[in-house]
């Protein structure tokens, strides 16, 4: 046998039974009791929120002969009656050819509206009303639409449509104007878990209640999604589903990984939070899950924090603001697991302003070791040029000014230029290991007082000669002058 899945299995039967949306229930209740339904009707909510179920459920109750007849007494009629789903009428509604339902995603012309509203015209086979069911109307080509519209602004007689949408702003105010509109909500966390336990019971299947809770949240407003992902875990799952089953399954981070970076972060200890954060990342998931998951954790604390009555929430606030801006800065990033590491830190431990010390690099007389420390230093610039990309301005902008020890001082009159060699300094010590034959020592500082690159690296006596000729110019730019 075929396994069916539970979102199918879990669907409502009865209005009683359509979970998270009572204001509509209750008024399909009182419009079917008195007789009072319309021709056309727009359902408007997110996925999974019932808005097809409810459309079936209309379509079935409009045939019902147990509804018929409590409408022909007067006799009010109780949300678990509608519809019967005991008459002949009901037994035969999903195979009924006087039921019509339509995927509008992928029929959109024109030609397969026209198609579909053929028989729109011709009596009911069986039923007493025909019903058509449209799904994601909004997605119908504008001349699809216009051919619906007709149909709906004159109806034949014993015709209904239901159609659904998730975009009202897409329905042409045309077709909204001459529909009854059901607007479905977002059902509630607090709604779903109850309703996923009785259907686990009902259905002989062990859920923990944390577990169910997790789901719901998960769920984001959708029964549907929530059926699913309970389906999903019941497949895994060994025996009961438990909170760990979920984490596992739908590929989550655990609250207990979660608490311990929230706990680390909070005790300010830097050393914890890379810990904490580096066995989050072991797990698999990405930077952007592990923020999300971290934010709706805060958020979770938050209002437990509320129901105690506390409301000293700075820290938190400032705790998810920052998450907040990482996961924005993360989207198109191609580190957003540094980005992620680097915002915890600071939340642990804010970074003090960093300025990088400013060294007194007073011109080297020219030596025997300053002239191999000027070759080595630009024939490995050379290598480096084909390795990283700013390597051309640490070239020209260096100035060489020691070499002792196998320690090669480079100095720069700019600290920007000075960055872009520290950034880079760890390849640059593996190719002039290479070019000299030894290893290298790289030591670069700043001194604001530098002459100018050309002039600190000539030897005796074109510097002297050049030198002169800018003083003698007024001229600041030794490149030129020397070219």
């Amino acid at each position: 046998m075929v396994y069916e899945a539970l979102y199918t299995r879990g669907r409502p039967k009865t209005l009683s039974q359509l979970i998270g949306q009572e204001h509509i229930s209750n008024a399909l209740t009182r419009a079917i009791s008195s007789g009072r339904l319309s021709h056309a009707y727009l359902l408007v909510g997110t996925r999974g929120t019932g808005k097809t179920s409810t459309a079936r459920l209309l379509s079935k109750a409009m045939n019902c002969d147990r509804v018929h007849d409590a409408q022909l007494a007067g006799r009010p009629l109780d949300k678990k009656e509608i519809p019967c789903n005991k008459c002949d009428s009901c037994r035969a509604f999903d195979s009924s050819p006087d039921n019509v339902e339509f995927d509008a995603a992928s029929n959109r012309s024109v030609e397969d509206v026209t198609r579909l509203l053929s028989t729109a015209y011709l009596a009911p086979l069986r039923a007493r009303i025909k019903t058509f069911i449209i799904d994601e109307v909004h997605m119908l080509s504008f001349e699809a639409v216009n051919s619906i519209l007709k149909l709906i602004e004159e109806p034949p007689p014993n015709v209904a449509f239901f159609l659904a949408t998730t975009e009202l702003n897409k329905v042409p105010m045309t077709i909204r104007s001459r529909c009854q509109v059901l607007n479905f909500r977002l059902i509630p966390p607090t709604v779903i878990a109850p309703y996923l336990l009785t259907l686990a019971r009902r259905l002989s299947v062990g859920l923990q209640e944390e577990a169910a809770k997790k789901i719901a949240r998960l769920a984001e407003g959708s029964m549907r999604d929530a059926l699913t992902y309970l389906d999903q875990c019941y497949a895994m799952a060994d025996k009961e589903i438990t909170l760990d089953d979920v984490n596992e399954t739908l590929g989550l981070i655990s609250d207990e990984n979660l608490d311990e970076i929230i706990s680390a972060v909070k005790a300010k200890d830097r050393t914890a939070v890379g810990r904490a954060i580096t066995n989050a990342f072991r797990s698999g998931l990405s930077a952007n899950v592990i923020a999300e998951s971290l934010i709706t954790r805060l958020r979770d604390i938050e209002f437990d924090m509320l129901d105690g009555g506390n409301k000293n929430f700075v820290e938190l606030d400032n705790f998810i603001d920052a998450l907040r801006k990482s996961a924005v800065e993360m989207n198109g990033s191609g580190i957003p697991d540094i980005i992620l590491e680097m915002t915890l830190m600071k939340l642990a431990a804010p970074i003090q302003n960093f300025v990088m010390p400013v060294v007194s690099a007073p011109i080297s007389s020219p030596s025997e070791n300053l002239d191999a420390g000027r070759k080595i230093f630009y024939d490995t610039a050379e290598k480096l040029i084909g390795e990283v990309a700013d390597a051309r301005f640490i070239r020209d902008k260096a100035v060489v000014t020691g070499f002792i020890n196998e320690t090669l001082t480079v100095a720069f009159k700019s600290k920007f230029y000075a960055d872009m060699l520290v950034k880079a300094q760890k390849d640059f010590e593996q190719l002039a290991a290479q070019v000299a034959g030894k290893t290298i020592k790289l030591s670069v500082v700043v001194d604001e007082k530098l002459p100018p690159p050309v002039l600190n690296n000539m030897t005796e006596p074109a510097r002297s000669n050049l030198a002169n000729s800018m003083e003698i110019l007024h001229a600041v730019d030794a490149v030129k002058i020397n070219n």
